[in-house]
């Protein structure tokens, strides 16, 4: 075994594995969920954020109802839509409109409302949003409580779009009046108590007319930014935070700890080298195979990803996209990666400058990747950015390659462009990609049509290297033991992974 590995191995022991948390003792609806992130959200406005997960995560998921959520299995269901369906032409998309949310003034969540959310989402200068909610070319009220989207082309992902930022919905008066930046006011059961950018955000709850019965049993939730791996555990083995998500390989100093649970979830997130197919030589796809071909996945995710999986592909086991046949289609081979780096003119190896490594990463990645590329002839120079920082700057061309914990998305395709276009990716994609796409969402052909598409496409970015990914995610999540309803079914658990707390207690 390497020894960057047998260095950082000794971290990787597993906490207790539990598939939900159930707390001990009677919620207390009076009670304050802390929670820690590595990550905080420099923004309350959803069109404007930077990280789609970030935001979600960071509490404005408890502040705004959104249109549509993903279930566990991967399928988009309505939220504050309560049917929806296509045209015969695929060019329409109708929502239909629960008809009892409403804001605190008591104005309902209708038709003219979602209109004026979407028309803005889709023309506001924004980070992503704008670019997610291409699909969408005009919205229009057709009843008190219905919207028909006009579609750019046939899709069938524009409900797992609405499942995120571009989804969430305001109030008008704030999108009219306000500053939604700092200010919110939306149909959900929390508001903003206070917010310090990037740092922390506290909500509570201030309505007892919430549509959802079940949800908002937490009288105030406190959402912490703790960039530092080691100061996040400590908030959690001293008790001052109550639930956080940790990464793999890091939980060692928690586990048995009195009082704490650890959940661990299977995702569609996990860590990946992306690559940007525009700089030399990595626009050589033997160079980018040969990168493929000269790490030892399995070997890395025993020591520093416990309970994880290898990962070769882009949709994972049990989801849309999904190809048992190219598992382990990238052993590890540093000799072959050396012939393919002699075959594309690289004799003696080859050189990938700057690399940034996102501070979110299991520490002691980059030293294991470094040490074995050496072995294949690749050398890079790592550079650590944070959470934020790190995928706007190799989205600007101003590093050969990221290592970063990437996703799937809300669903394969639907987070396709989103992944490889170029408002992540400097490269962005080509015709035969558009093509296999289009194929794969278009809501006019059968669902095993749409299906095949998407192997079609998941086994095209494999064979192209077009990223060097590494492993898919059992994420420990660790909580009190006062934390209940915390579950792998939780929306999003394995997709993006479980982050939307609106059903969770506290006991005590």
């Amino acid at each position: 075994m390497a020894a960057a590995l047998l260095a950082v191995g000794l971290l990787a022991s597993c906490g207790s594995t539990d598939s939900g948390s159930g707390g001990s003792g009677s919620p207390n609806t009076e009670a304050t969920l802390r929670t820690g992130w590595t990550t905080g959200t420099q923004t309350l406005d959803p069109h404007m954020a930077t990280s789609e997960i970030v935001t979600f995560r960071f509490g404005l998921n408890m502040i705004y109802d959104r249109l549509f959520t993903v279930k566990a299995d991967g399928t988009a269901e309505g939220m504050l839509v309560e049917n929806y369906s296509y045209s015969e032409d695929g060019l329409a998309l109708v929502l239909d409109l629960r008809e009892d949310a409403t804001f605190r003034d008591g104005s309902p969540v209708d038709g003219d409302v979602v209109k004026v959310n979407l028309d803005r989402a889709r023309t506001l200068d924004s980070p992503s949003v704008k670019s997610r909610m291409k699909p969408v070319v005009d919205v229009a009220v057709t009843g008190p409580y219905q919207v028909t989207l006009t579609l750019a082309n046939p899709t069938d992902v524009v409900p797992y779009i609405l499942a995120e930022m571009a989804g969430f919905i305001m109030h008008p008066d704030l999108i009219a009046h306000g500053n939604p930046a700092v200010e919110t006011n939306g149909s959900g059961a929390y508001s903003v108590d206070s917010f310090a950018p990037g740092e922390k955000l506290v909500i509570v709850r201030d309505r007892t007319d919430y549509w959802d019965k079940n949800a908002a049993k937490i009288a105030r939730i406190e959402y912490e930014a703790i960039p530092d791996a080691q100061a996040f555990t400590n908030a959690m083995a001293g008790g001052q935070i109550d639930l956080g998500l940790f990464v793999p390989g890091t939980v060692a100093a928690l586990d048995g700890r009195k009082g704490l649970v650890t959940v661990n979830i299977p995702s569609g997130t996990g860590v990946e080298l992306f690559l940007n197919r525009n700089t030399a030589p990595l626009d050589d796809v033997r160079v980018r195979k040969a990168i493929n071909y000269a790490y030892n996945r399995q070997e890395i995710v025993a020591a520093l990803f416990p309970g994880s999986d290898a990962r070769y592909q882009y949709s994972r086991a049990g989801l849309p996209g999904y190809d048992a046949s190219l598992e382990g289609i990238y052993s590890y081979d540093p000799e072959r990666a050396k012939k393919l780096l002699a075959e594309a003119g690289h004799p003696d190896g080859i050189d990938l400058g700057r690399v940034i490594v996102v501070n979110t990463v299991t520490p002691g990645v980059a030293d294991v990747l470094q040490e074995q590329f050496a072995k294949a002839g690749i050398k890079m120079t790592p550079i650590v950015k944070d959470g934020l920082e790190g995928p706007q700057s190799f989205s600007r061309g101003e590093a050969s390659a990221m290592v970063q914990v990437s996703t799937m998305g809300t669903g394969f395709t639907a987070g396709s462009n989103y992944r490889w276009g170029p408002r992540t990716n400097p490269a962005g994609v080509t015709p035969e990609y558009e093509k296999m796409l289009t194929d794969a969402t278009d809501p006019r052909r059968s669902r095993q049509e749409r299906e095949a598409s998407s192997v079609e496409l998941n086994r095209y970015l494999v064979e192209e290297a077009w990223g060097a990914p590494l492993t898919w995610s059992t994420a420990p999540w660790v909580m009190s033991d006062k934390v209940g309803n915390f579950s792998a079914e939780m929306d999003y658990a394995r997709t993006i992974g479980p982050y939307d707390p609106r059903y969770l207690t506290v006991s005590g």
